[in-house]
């Protein structure tokens, strides 16, 4: 007797559990519509040939389906199958994987900042939430490519096989100028020059053992392998490019970084390939995204910014990040932009807990130390090179008879002279103290701690609770498609969760009148 048999065909019903989803799923086309992103797709959609599936029913159930944590095209299409919701997008149409990629490739893709920024602006519309804050952070994503086929850029190789290029071009009798590298269209002109002058048969030049070569055969010989290597070594810087040192084979577009995890072992000891991904958070909502190459945060809060102003037209109010994002560069540019400066700089943890308090003060006369001593401006000399931009050498005397010595002189190696020199540049001094203002400030422990909410919680949502742990495609602009659906899922499932809440806020936290401004502890004298 069979016990496991199914004895009738099913028609299922949608429960009213199911018509509260669609209801949701209505809403979530209504915001499709008022964004705007129908007339890009409208103006893609080509009408020659056969009709093909409903493009828009088809961009929506995408957007839907990274929503609900699946980004695997694969998994696209079961849904478009087995799950009501999608079904009930799609009526009933079932695209198979192949249609679901051309559609991304073909609708997304070459729109992805401005489909993405159309329809959060229609959230931030709906719900009229305040932006004016900015928090921004990075994390880095374990890219799809294997790991142990990185190739590190060849910038010591090639300055010896230079020196060797340029030895042997001498030893030829060949000129050789003053650049600093000889390409490889140069060195392939001199060789050829040096056959035709030589009168050299190339093709009856003998190889392999014991066999006797004359001089010019045996240098034109070494500078055809040193040719070959050069290209090799030129092909390879230029896929790296100026600011990265690294690349693996199976994506070009990949950089080797230490992760925190790895995606298979689960530890960090180990370059990965992986691209940085930066994301600006207000009101709970992801705002801007981007995909980089760096490994540190340093120089991606300036394009990011830049993308902000090109697709909202306005700079951020006030951008609060973290140390990682405070250097020269960035604070001269959030002054130049007008935008409130949050950010905190390399020294501020030291300086809120007392370990590392700040040793100079900078006005507009000049630099005080800790002992209120007026530093004195010195020229660089052999040993005391520049290392800044912007920064000058200054002297400060006195340090003997100093009681805050034991701090200001704690890893110097000369501690018994009674001077010190510092390198300080003033105006990042003056930028730092700005920041400084700002952040212990109540507005700015506000925003500090809706940062550590909002923007760390975004990405523990993303990793986390939707399992993003490794990135799907292969390629810079492929990676970003993909994360720029990921970050539009997280912004469609709080939109769903806004439709549930009666009281919405733009802060998490919000400051008491009482809140008192934040003071670092000051040095102690030891006498």
């Amino acid at each position: 007797m069979n016990y496991f048999s199914i004895k009738r065909t099913i028609f299922i019903v949608p429960s009213n559990k199911c018509y509260e989803e669609f209801e949701k799923i209505d809403k979530f086309i209504e915001i499709l519509n008022k964004s705007g992103i129908g007339k890009i797709i409208e103006n893609v959609q080509n009408n020659v040939g056969r009709k093909g599936y409903n493009p828009f029913n088809l961009v929506a159930a995408i957007i839907f389906c990274f929503s609900q944590f699946k980004s695997s095209i694969r998994e696209i299409e079961k849904l478009c199958i087995f799950d009501l919701r999608v079904i009930y997008i799609m009526e009933q149409e079932q695209p198979s994987d192949s249609t679901i990629k051309d559609c991304i490739n073909k609708y997304i893709l070459p729109y992805q900042h401005e489909i993405f920024t159309m329809i959060t602006k229609a959230i931030i519309d709906k719900f009229k939430l305040d932006i004016s804050n900015q928090y921004l952070d990075g994390t880095k994503i374990e890219a799809n490519a294997n790991k142990y086929k990185f190739v590190w850029k060849p910038t010591t190789f090639h300055q010896k096989l230079d020196i060797k290029i340029k030895k042997l071009l001498l030893s030829m009798g060949m000129e050789v100028t003053n650049k600093k590298f000889i390409n490889s269209i140069e060195l392939n002109n001199k060789l050829n020059e040096y056959v035709t002058a030589k009168n050299i048969d190339v093709d009856s030049i003998p190889s392999g053992k014991g066999k006797r070569l004359t001089k010019e055969q045996k240098n034109y010989k070494k500078g055809y392998e040193y040719l070959v290597k050069l290209i090799e070594y030129e092909e390879k810087e230029k896929i790296c490019g100026e600011n990265r040192n690294s690349y693996f084979k199976t994506d070009y577009d990949a950089t080797a970084m230490v992760l925190k995890e790895d995606y298979y072992s689960k530890l960090s000891h180990d370059f990965h390939a992986g691209y940085n991904i930066q994301v600006m958070v207000s009101s709970g909502l992801i705002t801007m995204y981007g995909v980089f190459q760096d490994r540190s945060d340093y120089y991606t809060l300036i394009p990011m910014n830049d993308l902000y102003f090109k697709y909202y037209n306005v700079y951020p109010k006030n951008e609060c990040a973290d140390s990682g994002y405070g250097i020269y560069l960035n604070y001269k540019y959030m002054r130049e932009h007008n935008i409130g400066n949050y950010v905190k700089f390399h020294a501020w943890s030291g300086e809120s807990d007392g370990k590392h308090p700040q040793l100079f003060y900078t006005f507009n006369d000049g630099v005080l130390c800790l002992n209120a001593c007026i530093g004195e401006e010195v020229p660089f000399d052999f040993s005391h090179h520049q290392r800044n931009e912007g920064g000058k050498l200054y002297k400060f005397t006195g340090c003997n008879s100093c009681n805050y010595t034991y701090i200001c002189k704690k890893n110097l190696k000369n501690k018994d002279y009674d001077y010190r020199l510092y390198e300080l540049n003033t105006d990042y001094e003056l930028l730092k103290e700005q920041a400084r203002v700002n952040l212990i400030s109540p507005m700015g422990i506000e925003i500090r701690i809706n940062r550590s909410i909002q923007v760390e919680g975004t990405f523990g949502q993303i990793k986390q609770n939707m399992q993003y742990v490794r990135i799907r495609r292969r390629g810079i602009e492929k990676v970003s498609c993909e994360i720029m659906l990921m970050c539009l899922g997280r912004n469609i499932r709080k939109f769903f969760t806004l439709l549930n809440t009666n009281k919405i806020k733009s802060q998490y936290w919000e400051k008491t009148d009482n809140l008192k401004s934040e003071k670092f502890p000051f040095p102690k004298q030891k006498r």
